[in-house]
């Protein structure tokens, strides 16, 4: 929405969706006692996770990526931002009345008079198709054009929402806060130990994906000490980082999750960032071994597929998991040579282009020969063009976030096997985000 009149727009890229209007607050200045909209040079996951969500009602950021972890964090919060708005954003005061439109990327500043009755009504009619698309979603549940849905979750208080929400499941927990503010002297275990069982309880039956830690590339954690890495995304990160340091990372988790499924807890247990069989299968055998040793249950065992020498073998990781998860965003920028947190290339980073999609394609196709279950989690998952893309080129289950479920749900709904079969054409032989989304949008009236 560009229409406003005097008004300063700060054009970004859309990360979390939303529409919010409220007065700015620039980091560093002091806080004020209501509700405001953040702007800040870039944001942390960590800092994302922790905000106030009683006071910050979104965010702009002038750096950042639409697919980074801080905007998968905003994504989980249901927080709409803004981000690669550029440097001019942090020199709008703070207190001045803005509106973010989480969906076009743009951040209108200085509203008032009629622009801020606009504005008001925007963000009403927002508020209203999202109740009525959260309601459409409990009736329809968790399948949707014969897709799976699940989400993901990034604080375990957040458990309870899912039992009201239309998600079959936690498709992905991500695990990375675990690791951080214990109380007292409580060990790494016993803290993930209590979690998983506190979550089992909130969840009931459903069942539970957990990550195991997925620390590097824009997800710092500066309690574990790691050296400084020139190209961190490339660096120790991931399942490479648990077996380096398998005592005190990858053991005392594996234990915690073991002991929960031994108390009645449904788990999955997924390995991030894996870029060879070979990885899997030391990382399967000392899960077996604590198994083994605690008397638990089998747990399904799967891996993340993310960097494309895992995604190129697939055929050979799929005769030794039990399942595969896509993670659309790391997939897309190691494909793509495009920094997901790199403003600059903000523009560039295509998870609908044409590789990234046959690269989906083949490992569907692979994982449904060898009867793995496959599905896909990231931003292109919580897009409802990117999630009937998804589920065209062959994705069975979607995790997506909670505030996404709905619009998902709603744009699979109209899916049938005529428009896959074109849909999937289209995303195989030309691709892109903007022709795609022209595409799908007219096929199924989105």
């Amino acid at each position: 929405m560009t229409d406003f009149e005097n008004v300063a727009t700060h054009r970004g890229v859309g990360g979390s969706r939303g529409w919010v209007v409220a007065p700015i607050h620039t980091l560093g200045d002091p806080a004020p006692r209501d509700r405001y909209i953040l702007v800040a040079d870039d944001l942390t996951p960590a800092d994302t996770a922790g905000l106030d969500l009683a006071l910050v009602a979104g965010f702009c950021t002038a750096g950042g990526g639409p697919t980074s972890h801080t905007v998968q964090v905003a994504h989980n919060l249901g927080i709409p931002a803004v981000v690669a708005a550029g440097p001019l954003v942090l020199t709008v005061v703070s207190g001045t009345m803005c509106a973010l439109d989480g969906d076009g990327g743009l951040l209108h500043a200085g509203l008032h008079g009629g622009d801020l009755r606009s504005a008001r009504d925007r963000e009403n009619e927002h508020a209203q198709r999202d109740r009525l698309r959260r309601e459409r979603a409990l009736a329809v549940g968790p399948v949707a054009g014969g897709v799976t849905l699940s989400t993901t979750l990034v604080k375990p208080a957040q458990a309870a929402e899912v039992a009201r929400s239309a998600a079959s499941g936690i498709g992905l927990l991500a695990t990375e806060l675990l690791f951080l503010g214990r109380e007292g002297e409580i060990t790494v275990e016993e803290a993930h130990f209590r979690a998983y069982c506190d979550l089992a309880r909130a969840v009931g039956d459903a069942e539970i994906t957990v990550r195991t830690l997925d620390i590097g590339g824009d997800k710092p954690m500066p309690a574990l000490n790691l050296p400084q890495e020139d190209n961190s995304f490339l660096g120790v990160r991931g399942l490479r980082l648990a077996l380096a340091r398998p005592e005190d990372l990858l053991i005392p988790q594996l234990r915690a999750l073991y002991r929960a499924a031994a108390g009645g807890a449904h788990l999955r247990i997924m390995f991030p960032m894996v870029t060879s069989v070979e990885e899997f299968i030391r990382a399967s055998q000392i899960a077996e071994g604590i198994r083994s040793e605690l008397g638990a249950p089998r747990v399904p065992l799967g891996v993340m597929v993310e960097v494309p020498a895992c995604a190129l073998t697939i055929d050979l990781f799929a005769e030794q998991v039990d399942f595969l998860s896509i993670g659309t965003n790391d997939l897309s920028q190691y494909l793509l040579a495009t920094s997901r947190t790199n403003p600059d290339l903000a523009h560039d980073m295509d998870p609908l282009h044409v590789a990234v999609n046959r690269t989906v394609a083949q490992v569907a196709d692979a994982a449904a020969a060898a009867g793995v279950p496959v599905t896909a989690c990231g931003g292109l998952a919580a897009s409802p063009v990117g999630a009937v893309v998804l589920a065209s080129l062959g994705i069975s289950g979607l995790t997506v976030t909670m505030a996404a479920i709905p619009a998902v749900i709603e744009a699979l709904s109209r899916l049938d096997d005529g428009a896959r079969r074109m849909i999937r054409h289209q995303a195989l032989t030309t691709g892109g985000t903007g022709h795609l989304t022209e595409h799908v949008s007219a096929r199924l009236a989105l």
